[in-house]
């Protein structure tokens, strides 16, 4: 990812080699035909009205080329009559300087709004309310907010809720292929996958982003018969492959998962991140028919020079998790990641009658994220627990493929094992099926069910564990 930079060179080179505009004159928008409008001249473009939007197609209300564009909704709604199309409400492309603000976009099939190829967009006090795409045999990705190809994007004060689709992945807001990004003030919920995955806030491929002040809350996946996606999981938070990122002040709740994972937040396979100041409560998952999910998390790192620091989470449930375990915090295939003042509390391994058996995992304050996939069943080194805190967990902290690294000050409190340091004869039996995350790629498909024996690789690790009372348990 060092050279993610590469990505955006020509973005940056067409933005900063034309001159800046200068806004045109006002337009007014009061109606929209069923083939939507098309924005051309530069200018402020305000509504003066609720707009009742009647498509007979695919396609979006409004489409903006030009550059230096205001569409100013003045508080106002655009609104779809149906939702038989996969519909947009607001798509920009190539556009430079544009301002996205003040209004409510509801009932689209597809998003709320899109932009690709753009630069320097500012999208501030939208309401994007109820996408309603179903399209499981096309990689279908409804989204409330989308921001892809883009250079310098701010979405602040913002609101997506009412997903309610069935198609392979869906997102509230999502950032794709984009340099400097912020994300902030904004306001996630109620989001529905019915047969893929889901996420609040996503990046892709992404470079120097900022998630700042955000609440997400109920975000849900389930299971009908579509393996058509990779995956089903349900999470609050996810960078993807991106570098240079900043998660602040964000609490995620309520996410439940069906058969596979389920988390709060996910730093999945990036490089230079920081979370901080940042809460998860209530995360579930295998709440499927079947009775068993992949695994649950409140914070999960994969990556490199990654620090977590001031973070806390709670009730992280997993039921008969396929990775056999749940976890607070978590790293795998990692190197330099840092736990600094977190806690975990409650977090726990049932079946799915409500019973706990050491055979189903653990639910673990601290510990490795396992993944039986064979590119991310790597361990996690040099990684630093320091004052970390972790309550009323089957385990509080889990040395499980760990190398070089310490658990510095850290305090297990009323947990059935204050530490598990198990040896390297220790086995640990991994599994996943078609609905999780081993299904059919476009290569090559996994057997069905995939199942992985992992020995355990832990070396050169220190510790230093308190009590409630701060007295020792492990360590000098």
């Amino acid at each position: 990812m060092k050279n993610l930079y590469w990505v955006f060179i020509w973005i940056a080179c067409i933005t900063f080699g034309n001159e800046t505009g200068v806004f045109g004159e006002n337009f007014v928008i009061d109606e929209i035909p069923p083939s939507g409008i098309f924005i051309n001249t530069p200018g402020t473009y305000t509504f003066k009205k609720n707009i009742a939007w009647h498509p007979e197609t695919d396609g979006s209300a409004i489409t903006i080329l030009a550059n230096d564009v205001v569409l100013n909704m003045q508080g106002f709604t655009l609104k779809s009559s149906t939702t038989n199309f996969k519909t947009i409400g607001v798509s920009a492309v190539a556009s430079e300087n544009l301002k996205i603000i003040n209004g409510k976009i509801k009932n689209m099939g597809l998003a709320g709004i899109q932009c690709t190829f753009c630069a320097n967009v500012s999208i501030k006090y939208i309401e994007v309310d109820g996408l309603n795409a179903e399209d499981i045999v096309n990689f279908v990705v409804p989204t409330g907010i989308l921001a892809s190809e883009c250079l310098n994007v701010i979405i602040d004060k913002c609101t997506v809720k009412n997903i309610d689709v069935r198609t392979a992945s869906c997102a509230g807001i999502q950032l794709t292929a984009t340099l400097i990004s912020k994300v902030t003030n904004c306001k996630v919920e109620d989001l529905l996958n019915r047969d893929g995955a889901c996420s609040g806030i996503g990046h892709i491929l992404c470079d120097d982003l900022l998630i700042q002040s955000c609440y997400l809350n109920n975000i849900t996946t389930t299971f009908i018969n579509n393996l058509n996606t990779q995956g089903h999981t349900a999470i609050g938070i996810i960078p993807t492959l991106s570098i240079n990122i900043i998660i602040d002040k964000c609490v995620v709740s309520n996410v439940t998962g069906c058969c596979d994972d389920a988390h709060g937040m996910s730093v999945f396979l990036c490089q230079n991140a920081s979370v901080t100041k940042s809460k998860v409560a209530h995360v579930l998952d295998g709440a499927g028919a079947a009775g068993q999910g992949a695994k649950a998390t409140g914070i999960e790192i994969y990556g490199d020079n990654v620090t977590v620091s001031d973070c806390f989470v709670k009730d992280i449930i997993a039921i008969n998790p396929e990775d056999k375990q749940a976890t607070g915090f978590s790293c795998g295939a990692s190197n330099g990641v840092r736990f600094i003042r977190c806690k975990a509390k409650n977090v726990q391994v049932y079946d799915a009658n409500g019973k706990q058996d050491a055979s189903l995992g653990y639910g673990t304050g601290f510990g490795w994220a396992p993944d039986p996939r064979p590119n991310l069943l790597k361990p996690a080194v040099n990684v630093l627990y320091q004052g970390c805190f972790a309550k009323h967990c089957q385990v509080g902290f889990d040395s499980w493929f760990h190398i070089d690294s310490v658990w510095d000050k850290v305090t297990s409190i009323e947990n059935d094992i204050a530490i598990l340091n198990l040896g390297d004869d220790a086995q640990r039996i991994l599994s996943c099926g078609p609905c999780s995350e081993c299904g059919c790629t476009f290569i090559t498909c996994f057997p069905t069910p995939y199942i992985v024996t992992v020995n355990n690789v832990a070396q050169n690790n220190t510790f230093f564990v308190l009590d409630k009372k701060g007295v020792i348990l492990i360590g000098e």
